[in-house]
């Protein structure tokens, strides 16, 4: 996950998006090994390479949530090598305008143990959703959207795209098959995600249809 995964649809509610690499049916935090994902949101255990599951997305989130209170994410750097270097072992500060409950719900999804990071508990989400940063909502209504969205974009269509920067816009459509990246990865090392190019069939594309 990361922020450009994160958009508003025309009822002003929050759509994930780009489930092009998730793997489904992983129960725990090793059976993943692909190395994959965007630098700055990646957990240690990912950096590591020692395997990893379902708490990549809580400590994703965490990054998310960082950016999204002070503008930038928890670890940047320009030179990729410092920046994993920093996910390993550096501690994150806070800024002082941040509430205690904020800064306590941040420490919790940043853990470096996934087993103990907030989230990977018995109660799973509903260990995040208790959190007292969380007071004030109430899911339930959110889920049913009885919740006014503070923002509302006001589109003309449903091919309107004035609020996508044209960073996105103009860039040519191609399909997102992996020829190898930037970690020296080829194709083989995507096999068991939910869309593989060297297995795409029609069952395939419906399984990717969320």
């Amino acid at each position: 996950m990361k922020p450009e995964n994160v958009l508003i649809n025309s009822d002003g509610y929050i759509k994930i998006t780009d489930f092009g690499l998730s793997k489904e049916n992983i129960s725990d935090n090793s059976s993943a090994k692909s190395f994959c994902g965007t630098p700055e949101y990646l957990a240690p255990e990912i950096v590591e390479n020692k395997g990893h599951g379902q708490a990549v997305d809580w400590w994703s989130l965490g990054s998310i949530l960082f950016e999204m209170l002070t503008g930038m994410p928890p670890f940047y750097n320009n030179d990729r090598e410092k920046l994993f270097k920093s996910i390993k072992a550096i501690k994150i500060k806070y800024p002082k305008y941040l509430s205690k409950e904020a800064v306590d719900l941040l420490q919790k999804f940043f853990v470096k143990d996934p087993e103990k990071r907030l989230g990977s508990g018995e109660n799973g989400l509903n260990d995040v959703k208790s959190h007292p940063f969380f007071a004030a909502i109430d899911w339930d209504s959110i889920l049913a959207k009885k919740i006014k969205p503070p923002f509302l974009p006001k589109l003309k269509n449903n091919t309107d795209v004035r609020y996508i920067d044209k960073e996105f816009t103009s860039q040519p459509a191609k399909d997102s098959i992996g020829t190898g990246d930037s970690f020296g990865q080829d194709e083989d090392n995507y096999g068991g995600f939910s869309y593989d190019p060297n297995k795409n069939s029609d069952k395939d594309n419906e399984n990717n249809n969320i």
